[in-house]
C-alpha cells in the first residue's frame, strides 16, 4: 500500500483523504495544529502529524522515516508552494512548478500572461492616483479566496482598502481594479498528460445584502448559462495560455465576468483544487473524481490508471450553497448530516465549528458550510435546496440565526431559461 502525504488538515482536506483512501492509499496528514479540533482531517486520516507544512526540513525527514511515497496540497497557493519545494527534495513528482504558480497566484503576472494569449481582463489601475472612477476593488496580487479585499466608492475608501490589502499581502502589493457589476463566471479544466479539458463552469449569485462592502458569493450554478458563449469567445485563449505555461498536469480554474452582450473579462485563475469541491458533479456527469489527478499524479507521475465515466450528460446541473455567518459565536450547527442523506446531494459539508467566533468587518465573511445538489431538473433542484435550508440550523450562544444570506431558490428554477 502505498503512502501519500497531504499537507493540510482542514475540514477541506476531508474529502480529499478519504478519496485517496478509498483508491487504496494509506494517508497521512499534516499541520501544525496540536487541537485537532482545529485540524479535522487528522481525525480521519491513518496517520496525523503536528507539523507545519512549511516545514521542509522536518517534513523531508519524517518522510523518510515513515516511508511516504508521495504528496500532494490542496486548497491554498501557500501549501501548493511548499509542495513543489517538498516534492524537488524528496524527488517525488510534482503536478506544479514554481513558475506555474507564480503566474496563477500574482494577479499581476497572471494579466501579463492573459494579454499575451489573448484572455480578456478586468481594467485595473497602476495607483491609487491613477482611479478616474468608482467603485474599484482593491486586492493583495498574492491571496485567493477574497482575502484582503475591499470595496471603494470614493477616496477615503480606497486608501482604507489599499492599507487593508496590503496588510495581508505577503509580497505587499495591491492591484486596483474595476468593480465589475455583471455576473461573475468560473470555468475549471483538468489537464492529463498536456491533454486540456474543460469539466465545468458555473455562474455566481452573490448574497443580496452585499453591497459595495462584503463579496460573499452566496451560491454556484452549473453549468454557466454563458457556456456556449465561452466556448465560442475566450475558451481557445485560455487553452493557448495554458499549453504556454506548459501545464502537464493539474487543474487550474479561471474567474471573470461576463455582461449582457456576452463579452468576459477574467480577473484570476487558481492552479489547485477549487473551493466548490465539485469533483462529485463532474464525476456524475459522466467525466472523472478529479482529485484522482492530484493524487494518483503525486505517486505516480501519471494519471494513466485513472478511472472516468462512460460518457458525458450535458443536461445534469449542479446548484452549490455557501453558507456564511453573521458575527458571533456559534453555539450550533445542525443539519449538513440530513442534507447528505438526499440522493441528489453531491456535497455537504460543515467548516465551521462549535465556538467558533465570527466577524463581520471584512469584505469576506466566516464559512458555515456548503451543499450541492445534482439533477437534470431545475424544479428539482430548486426543491431540494428549499429543503436543505429547512434541515439547517446555525445559531449564536443567544439562540439567533447566524446565516448571513440565504439563496432565494426560485432563481434556480429560471436560471437556464
Amino acid at each position: 500500500m502505498k503512502k501519500l502525504l497531504i499537507l493540510g488538515a482542514t475540514a477541506c482536506e476531508v474529502d480529499l483523504v478519504r478519496r485517496a483512501q478509498a483508491l487504496g492509499y494509506y494517508v497521512v496528514v499534516t499541520d501544525d495544529h496540536d487541537d485537532w479540533t482545529l485540524a479535522p482531517a487528522k481525525y480521519v486520516a491513518d496517520e496525523a502529524w503536528n507539523i507545519s507544512w512549511s516545514d521542509i526540513d522536518a517534513l523531508k525527514a519524517k518522510c523518510r522515516e515513515r516511508g511516504v511515497d508521495g504528496a500532494s496540497a490542496g486548497y491554498s497557493e501557500f501549501r501548493v508552494e511548499n509542495l513543489i519545494k517538498l516534492c524537488a527534495e524528496l524527488g517525488f513528482p510534482c503536478y506544479a512548478t514554481t513558475e506555474q504558480l507564480e503566474i496563477t497566484r500574482d494577479k499581476f503576472k497572471f494579466k501579463e500572461a492573459c494579454r499575451k494569449h489573448g484572455v480578456p481582463t478586468v481594467k485595473e489601475y497602476a495607483s491609487p492616483a491613477d482611479v478616474d472612477e468608482f467603485p474599484v476593488i482593491v486586492k493583495p496580487v498574492d491571496r485567493a479566496g477574497s482575502i484582503g479585499v475591499g470595496v471603494a466608492t470614493n477616496a477615503e475608501e480606497l486608501q482604507k482598502a489599499v492599507d487593508y490589502a496590503m496588510e495581508k499581502s505577503i509580497v505587499k502589493r495591491v492591484i486596483i481594479e474595476r468593480y465589475m457589476q455583471s455576473v461573475k463566471v468560473d470555468f475549471y479544466y483538468a489537464v492529463e498528460d498536456g491533454k486540456i479539458e474543460l469539466i465545468s463552469s458555473c455562474d455566481t449569485i452573490p448574497a443580496a445584502d452585499n453591497g459595495f462592502e462584503r463579496v460573499v458569493q452566496t451560491a454556484w450554478l452549473y453549468p454557466s448559462r454563458y457556456l456556449d458563449a465561452a466556448l465560442a469567445k475566450v475558451d481557445a485563449s485560455i487553452r493557448r495560455m495554458i499549453e504556454g505555461m506548459g501545464i502537464r498536469y493539474g487543474c487550474i480554474f479561471y474567474s471573470g465576468f461576463v455582461d449582457e452582450n456576452d463579452e468576459f473579462v477574467f480577473f484570476e485563475c487558481g492552479f489547485r483544487l477549487e473551493g466548490g469541491r465539485q469533483y462529485e458533479y463532474a464525476r456524475r456527469r459522466g467525466l472523472m473524481n478529479f482529485q484522482d489527478i492530484f493524487i494518483l499524479h503525486a505517486t505516480e507521475g501519471t494519471t494513466r490508471t485513472m478511472k472516468r465515466g462512460g460518457g458525458v450528460n450535458p443536461s445534469l446541473k449542479c446548484a452549490t450553497v455557501n453558507v456564511y455567518a453573521k458575527a458571533g459565536t456559534i453555539a450550533k450547527i445542525e443539519g449538513f448530516d440530513r442534507i447528505a442523506l438526499n440522493g441528489r446531494c453531491s456535497l455537504a459539508a460543515a467548516t465551521a465549528r462549535i465556538g467558533q467566533k465570527c466577524d463581520d468587518d471584512k469584505a469576506i465573511l466566516d464559512k458555515i458550510g456548503i451543499f450541492s445538489f445534482c439533477s437534470e431538473s431545475s424544479e428539482r433542484l430548486r426543491k431540494d435546496v428549499e429543503k436543505a435550508y429547512s434541515l439547517l440550523t446555525v445559531e449564536d450562544v443567544d439562540g439567533n440565526d447566524m446565516i448571513y444570506d440565504r439563496l432565494d431558490a426560485k432563481r434556480i428554477e429560471t436560471h437556464w431559461n
